[in-house]
């Protein structure tokens, strides 16, 4: 899973077996370890009550929340590229979330393995 943070908005990017988790298990989640030895995790959660988008961030864990039946959605439907909402913050801002599968590149990257990701809908061949 990939995560892009700017500003008041998180993006993440999944491969197809990142959705499947998401959409069987329930949560997919992702670590980055630092050399002083702490780890920033990030997840998405399917919730299986409520019908809200969240999103939380508590000790080095950034966690987006989503409906189950939105993410299963979602997940079943390859014309259905991603989710997105926004979050009230308690000055009353918008923190802007956009939950996306994951295309393979237009030009190949020799340094990154675009194996598990969706074909591209650009792609012609």
């Amino acid at each position: 899973m990939k995560l892009r943070l700017l500003d008041d908005s998180i993006r993440l990017r999944l491969s197809q077996s990142e959705v499947v988790a998401a959409d069987e298990q329930g949560i997919v989640e992702s670590r980055t370890r630092f050399p002083d030895g702490s780890t920033f995790t990030f997840a998405l959660q399917a919730l299986k009550k409520g019908s809200e988008m969240s999103a939380s961030y508590a000790r080095d864990r950034l966690v987006v929340k989503l409906p189950a039946s939105e993410i299963s959605a979602w997940a079943n439907d390859d014309a259905a590229v991603s989710l997105r909402g926004e979050v009230r913050l308690p000055d009353g801002g918008q923190l802007k979330v956009l939950v996306e599968k994951d295309f393979k590149c237009l030009t190949p990257r020799e340094d990154e393995d675009q194996s598990g990701l969706f074909q591209n809908p650009e792609k012609t061949c």
